[in-house]
């Protein structure tokens, strides 16, 4: 199988001036090292770079850009404060579009040249899902960007961008092919080097049908019958927490969750969660009040459960005021979820809301938050929760998202989808703001590809600042 197929270039950001980039300590790059060259590196390392490397994007800078947008963050000093006060510049997304295409794009990339030089049908099956989960948040957060012309390394510095209509019809045919890749059983099965699944191919199908339905359902303003019609193919999907995709991160510093690492390790002490979770969660009685959140460390209100405002800038550097991110995801060894059991069964009851199916409707939604109170270690509160009147589904889109809203805390970056789709839940504007009073709907693209990419930005999406991009809607997000 030739890795470049005539139709589709698997993509990642030019190397030739990424080379250069050293936008972080860890991102430095070394100027004499070709990042695209891995000739002589085993797919069982490459591999496992290469999901940490998407695990450690996601639920580091993914999550705090997106999270403070959709207020479960609110910090209350340094950057986490510009995020949730809507100041996105882009050397802001430097990093993080450094790493998503130079790190876990080039990596995937090397994964499939390698295992089509072996006929290794499923080690590329696995890069290609993987490749087309890592396009499919890129586009969603910048909605047009390189993809066709994209990884040509000095073939082609300048790639031209492509729109995002027609990287998704070139995802879902990814998504294809990955998927008959690992069923194919050909080649070299993957184990432990397989952070997320071990090597286990039915979940990765389950997997790849789960990312179909999600991208799917974002396209429910311009493609509303898209994620019904493929559910009614009854595709095998992501229906148990066993199955969750997810990679669980280490007990020593150097392989540390990326928020403890953020949070904790670093020192900082200026990321606080926001009210506006916080204050829904106490609304609800809700029993992950004390899995997703800290109670305040220090001082007379200790133990307590306090938000900061969104964009508030009230310090909390003696850890006295406001909460942090809890336990469950923000220890040593937590998780950084890619996609849930309880995330597919809230696509599935919107699906079937839309559809005018109630009764499936219901029978997803409770589905859904049993199997996130499951994967909590809280299943024996989910009963008497859903009985609640204020949790009890009552057949509005509302109630089944805010629920998705509260549960997606694991992904904050498809919380954010989902209300640019649907504007729910209700956000608060911040007291604080510098974006015009407008919630953001997509974030601007790097500081690098306007200094050295900027003839393709003009001659493609066009350019806009920073305010006028975050005004700015992604194709699926029609007014």
């Amino acid at each position: 199988m030739k890795f470049f197929n005539k139709k589709y270039i698997y993509p990642a950001v030019m190397a030739s001036f990424l080379m250069v980039t050293g936008t972080a300590c860890e991102d430095s790059l070394n100027i004499n090292t070709d990042p695209n060259s891995f000739t002589d590196v085993p797919l069982r390392t490459i591999l496992p770079a290469a999901q940490v490397n998407l695990a450690y994007a996601l639920g580091g800078d993914a999550s705090r850009y997106t999270g403070s947008i959709v207020q479960y963050y609110g910090g209350h000093r340094g950057q986490p404060l510009e995020y949730s006060q809507f100041t996105f510049n882009p050397s802001t997304t430097d990093t993080f579009w450094d790493r998503m295409y130079t790190s876990v794009l080039t990596q995937m990339k090397a994964v499939m040249a390698k295992a089509d030089e072996n006929d290794d049908k499923i080690y590329t099956g696995i890069a290609q899902i993987t490749t087309a989960q890592t396009i499919s948040i890129l586009t969603d957060i910048f909605g047009d960007i390189p993809y066709s012309e994209a990884l040509l390394s000095t073939e082609n510095i300048t790639p031209s961008y492509d729109k995002q209509e027609a990287i998704y019809t070139a995802l879902i045919d990814l998504l294809n092919q990955g998927i008959a890749n690992v069923k194919s059983g050909q080649g070299t099965k993957p184990g432990t080097d397989d952070l997320v699944y071990g090597g286990d191919v039915a979940k990765w199908e389950k997997f790849a049908n789960s990312l179909k339905l999600r991208l799917y359902n974002h396209l429910s303003k311009v493609q509303p019958n898209a994620a019904a019609e493929f559910l009614a193919t009854n595709p095998a999907l992501i229906t148990a927490n066993a199955d969750n995709a997810k990679v669980t991160f280490g007990a020593n510093a150097s392989n540390a969750n990326p928020i403890y690492q953020f949070d904790v390790l670093s020192g900082r002490k200026d990321m606080a969660v926001s009210s506006t979770i916080v204050n829904k969660l106490k609304a609800l009685s809700d029993p992950r009040i004390p899995v997703y959140f800290h109670g305040i460390a220090n001082g007379a209100n200790a133990g307590q459960y306090v938000g900061n405002g969104p964009g508030v800038n009230d310090d909390d550097s003696g850890e006295t005021k406001f909460s942090r991110v809890g336990s469950f995801y923000a220890s040593s060894t937590s998780p950084v979820v890619f996609l849930s059991a309880a995330e597919v069964q809230f696509i599935i009851a919107e699906v079937q809301f839309r559809k005018g199916d109630q009764a499936a409707a219901t029978t997803a939604y409770n589905a859904a938050v049993k199997n996130d109170f499951a994967a909590l270690g809280l299943s024996a509160a989910s009963d008497a929760y859903l009985a609640t009147t204020a949790v009890k589904y009552d057949n509005t889109l509302n109630r089944i998202l805010e629920q998705k809203w509260i549960t997606m805390y694991q992904a904050p970056y498809e919380a954010w989808v989902d209300w640019r789709r649907t504007g729910f839940p209700q956000l608060a504007i911040p007291v604080t703001n510098f974006n015009g009073g407008v919630t953001p709907r997509r974030l601007p693209y790097p500081q690098l590809e306007l200094n050295l990419n900027r003839q393709s930005i003009e001659a493609g999406p066009g350019f806009l600042t920073s305010v006028e991009a975050m005004k700015s809607r992604v194709w699926w997000d029609k007014e």
